[in-house]
């Protein structure tokens, strides 16, 4: 468990979904630009070889070649300024494998520096100078050297200061420097194993460059400068710092798959360069101006997924940008034949920032670059403008024709906006798509009003799926039967955990997550009969919980569960996710686990891999007051009064592309031939790492977690063909819900009362 927290943390860093990877305010800086002026930056992008993941960013030479150390495969070095990449093998690689790497970096002079956690690998353990035992753990340094000489070091730092060097950073001249993740700022002496304390920061801070004597080190609300020739911090700079603070309103300042949201770069004459999701600005410090360079609608900089690993100015008024590894290496060339701003505009609006919409306006953008593609966010990153406000200020735009052309539809009353009018039927574009465009017809179906019309369709899909003994699934068809099995297994089982879930709230958003679709009436209004059912039932699912529970098994469960509140995880959410709960089974906390899949990696591999290691278990669709119900996310539909609608119609049809739909973030692809590729990125049935289960009584055991099979992936694909109904719900009542359902579970309220206090708010609410 303890090890599938830690890889929890990392997910939740790559990118979130549900996390706190790539905010920044979700503000776009458009200078409205003359007309016919002309000029603007344009990309040539140099693809990575596919085999570079997680990398140390990009490193330039004294000899003019480029070079990036893949934590996964080594050294990759380029002779021609990035457009093409050759694998060299080197003697120190082996010392930085089968560990976790945090960074790997590589100096003008060739000389590499490499910070590593975990258990040392035998290559390092070789190459110290004296001897270390096999088993040894911590955090250690690897320098090796141009005459090919490597020397191990560990600086020292204890498990109880909770620290260790995160980061390296090469001047031009070869001075080297690191970072811990306490915010202390080294300089190192590779050869004699020295660190000198430079400065000390509030936190671990992200990227560092230089400007001729000063380190610029990015912090979560400033930038250091620290002058390296007078050894002290000069004064910070206000505007930058502000801009710091609206592009990092999460304090996110580096990303742990690799990369930074923010990146400052040195240029001449007291100039600085900053990258971000906005685009790239130059500031002279100590003005007050932030000008725009290139911009990130137009660009790959635009991409909220695409983190920023190593940028640089090259002397002919060119920049190169390593971003994530899947977007590549780009270069900015300024074409002064080319419009400074676009004639056309098209704009797309999501309640909050979402990653699969950002790939695919990336994607759009990338083809068209006569439009620019403006994309809107309602809820600001630092929680300014409340949901409620958001659609208000929104539907006064629609209704006024100056809304977007293609709306994000999760968060919204998509009902609501179809009885309006407010939404294009999108049939054709999506029944047009064909090869390896071609969608789940049965997912699409879902969608398609009384009417023939289509209004929505979601870019990815949650599955809810339920697992535990066979011979009690098989039973479990709708909520009714799920509480009829609980309460079987209580009599079989008088004590321990059946789901292991033993908080009301949680439970009720467990249950709801595949019930709450069917609470509103066709005419608009609550159903009040359906709402009383749900209660029931998870009541009773509730009683037969708590009627076995075991003290000291809750006790251990809480305990766990504070662990993961230190990190900032929300428990609520990670126990909708039948990737964790489906954990407690082996462990001895529970007998079944529900909650939805979104992925395959620590997501469908640990049921499926918990599946193979019991026979007596399998999993199936979860079912509740609906059956076969898939979860949407991202459901896009054009505006019926769109201002471009041609244009929204052909973002759509990226949206949906094979191409676009590889990169999903929040579900699984709807296209079909993204689906199954999702499922190429490893070799079927292949190790896919382990996990160390603390058990019930009190032993261990390693779950060895396996890639899903040819036939687990067929078994799985049938179950997306099974899917009818999309969960369509509306928050506000959900929480009126689940805020009243918690005083019956609790006992406090009967469910009659309960239900005819939820229909009166729920009138009041639905009348306004």
């Amino acid at each position: 468990m303890s090890l599938l927290c830690i890889a929890l943390l990392l997910i939740s860093g790559c990118g979130n979904t549900a996390g706190k990877a790539d905010k920044d305010g979700n503000k776009e800086d458009r200078a409205a630009a003359p007309s016919g002026l002309m000029g603007r930056y344009m990309e040539t992008v140099y693809e990575l070889p596919e085999e570079i993941n997680r990398n140390g960013g990009l490193n330039w030479l004294a000899d003019g070649s480029l070079s990036v150390i893949s934590f996964g495969n080594g050294l990759y070095r380029s002779l021609d300024e990035g457009q093409s990449w050759k694998q060299e093998e080197t003697a120190w690689f082996p010392m930085i494998q089968n560990v976790y790497c945090l960074d790997a970096v590589m100096g003008p002079d060739g000389t590499v520096a490499a910070s590593c956690s975990g258990i040392m690998p035998e290559a390092a353990r070789k190459a110290c100078t004296e001897p270390v035992e096999e088993d040894w753990e911590g955090n250690y340094c690897v320098f090796a050297f141009p005459d090919g000489t490597v020397k191990i070091v560990d600086f020292g730092f204890s498990q109880e200061e909770g620290t260790c060097i995160s980061s390296f950073w090469f001047r031009e001249d070869g001075r080297l420097f690191a970072g811990d993740i306490s915010g202390r700022v080294y300089e190192v002496n590779a050869a004699n194993a020295g660190l000198r304390e430079l400065f000390a920061a509030d936190r671990e801070v992200g990227y560092v460059d230089f400007s001729g004597s000063v380190l610029m080190a990015v912090g979560y609300d400033r930038l250091y400068q620290y002058d390296l020739s007078q050894e002290v911090l000069l004064a910070q700079d206000t505007t930058v710092d502000e801009f710091l603070k609206q592009i990092l309103a999460d304090g996110t300042v580096s990303y742990t798959s690799g990369g930074y949201p923010l990146a400052v770069i040195g240029g001449e004459n007291d100039t600085v360069y900053i990258a971000c999701r906005n685009g790239l600005y130059r500031h002279a410090l100590g003005g007050s101006v932030m000008e725009q360079v290139i911009d990130g609608a137009l660009s790959t900089f635009g991409d909220s997924f695409s983190s920023i690993y190593s940028v640089r100015a090259l002397d002919n008024q060119e920049f190169l940008v390593l971003f994530k590894p899947s977007a590549g290496l780009v270069r900015y060339t300024f074409d002064e034949n080319i419009p400074s701003m676009p004639d056309k505009e098209i704009r797309i609006y999501s309640l909050e920032e979402n990653a699969s919409v950002r790939q695919a306006v990336t994607a759009y953008k990338k083809e068209h670059t006569d439009m620019y593609v403006r994309y809107e966010t309602g809820i600001e990153g630092d929680g300014s403008v409340t949901a409620e406000d958001a659609v208000k200020k929104l539907n006064t735009q629609i209704l006024a024709g100056e809304g977007p052309d293609v709306l994000i539809l999760d968060g919204l009353l998509l009902d609501v906006y179809i009885d309006k009018g407010l939404l294009t039927d999108i049939s054709r574009t999506l029944e047009s798509l064909d090869g390896e465009d071609t969608l789940f017809p049965n997912l699409v179906e879902g969608f398609r009003e009384k009417d023939g019309a289509i209004y929505a369709m979601p870019m990815c899909i949650r599955v809810p799926l339920l697992a535990g003994g066979r011979d009690v699934i098989e039973n479990i068809n709708d909520l009714e039967s799920f509480a009829d099995s609980m309460e079987a297994l209580r009599k079989e089982n008088p004590e321990g955990g059946l789901l292991g879930i033993y908080d009301g709230e949680t439970l009720l958003k467990l249950f709801g997550m595949v019930s709450s679709c069917t609470w509103m009436s066709q005419d608009g209004k609550l159903d009040a009969d359906k709402v009383r059912d749900f209660l029931s039932q998870t009541k009773r699912i509730y009683d037969a919980e708590l009627s076995g529970a075991v003290t000291e098994e809750m006790s251990v469960l809480k305990s766990e569960d504070e662990t993961l509140l230190q990190y900032g995880e929300d428990i609520s959410a990670m126990k909708m996710e039948i990737c964790n709960n489906v954990l407690n089974i082996p462990r001895g906390y529970a007998r079944l686990a529900c909650g939805y899949v979104e992925s395959i990696q620590l997501c469908l591999d640990n049921v499926t891999s918990v599946i193979r290691k019991d026979e007596r278990l399998d999993y199936r669709i979860f079912n509740g007051q609906e059956q076969n119900m898939f979860i949407p996310r991202a459901m896009v539909g054009i505006s019926a009064k769109a201002g471009h609608p041609k244009e929204a119609e052909e973002f759509i049809r990226r949206m949906f592309s094979e191409e676009t739909q590889k990169n999903m973030y929040e579900g699984y692809p709807v296209n079909q031939a993204a689906f199954e590729g999702a499922f190429d990125f490893a070799e079927p049935g292949s190790g896919n790492g382990c996990m160390t289960l603390q058990k019930l009584d009190g032993t261990e055991e390693e779950l060895e977690l396996y890639w899903p099979d040819t036939e687990e992936k067929e078994d799985f694909r049938e179950k997306i063909r099974t899917l009818k109904t999309p969960v369509k719900t509306n928050a506000y009542l959900c929480e009126m819900v689940y805020e009243t359902g918690v005083r019956v579970l609790e006992g406090s309220l009967s469910v009659e009362d309960a239900a005819e206090e939820i229909g009166k708010k729920a009138a009041i609410y639905l009348a306004e």
